[in-house]
């Protein structure tokens, strides 16, 4: 049984991957402002947007694998508040992953697909990144700290769908909502993702971590759509 400390752990890949994984590993979820009602795995709650907190949470729990999902992921909120967006997506994974390093922690850490302008595609790791929006910018820039703290740490670039704990996180929630009430959901057609199934996600994360891959990863479907 492996001690995993996951961030974010009421978002949709974190939530998902505790609630699959607690019954075969010691789970460890990390919360700031969302409550889990009774969950069947241990939860603390920490304002990782506060500089040194989550060195001080590493220190104390001590983990095997640090599944790294906490973010300001909201575009609005980044666009409008740029400072918070790089304290919690480009500071914190870098103190992570300095910590990680110290401590000996395995550290996975969540960037996005969106680090890309999409001008190419598709892309693989060694395509040189273009980020648009303030929260495309401010991963790409924890991509950087954490590579740069850690250099046997896991970055991968997700794209994922499933249900979340509010059921309004993920764009596969927004065209079912919208459909199921009898409204119109407008897509793309010009637009081409490569999203995975978030428990899928969360098994390979793990077997990564488990094997003991290191370096940058696109962790996405084989196949895309729009």
């Amino acid at each position: 049984m492996t001690r995993i400390l996951v961030t974010g752990a009421s978002g949709l890949l974190g939530l998902n991957f505790a609630l699959q994984q607690c019954a075969r590993h010691e789970i460890t979820g990390v919360v700031n402002s969302q409550a889990l009602r009774n969950p069947p795995f241990k939860v603390r709650s920490a304002d990782l947007s506060q500089p040194g907190s989550g060195a001080a949470l590493l220190e104390d729990e001590r983990p095997e694998i640090l599944l790294h999902c906490a973010a300001v992921a909201n575009l609005e909120t980044a666009e409008k508040n740029p400072a918070l967006a790089q304290r919690v997506n480009a500071d914190l994974p870098g103190e992570l992953a300095e910590a990680s390093h110290r401590l000996g922690v395995r550290m996975v850490h969540l960037s996005t697909d969106a680090v890309f302008d999409g001008l190419k595609g598709p892309y693989t790791e060694n395509d040189p990144p273009n980020p648009l929006s303030a929260y495309a910018r401010s991963k790409r820039a924890g991509e950087l700290a954490v590579a740069a703290a850690n250099s046997r740490a896991i970055i991968a670039r997700v794209n994922f769908y499933g249900w979340s704990l509010t059921g309004r996180r993920s764009l596969a929630e927004f065209f079912f909502n919208n459909l199921s009430a009898g409204k119109t959901a407008n897509g793309w057609t010009d637009v081409f993702f490569c999203p995975l199934e978030v428990n899928t996600l969360g098994d390979l994360l793990l077997q990564m971590a488990q094997e003991g891959l290191e370096g940058l990863y696109h962790v996405v479907s084989p196949e895309s759509l729009s």
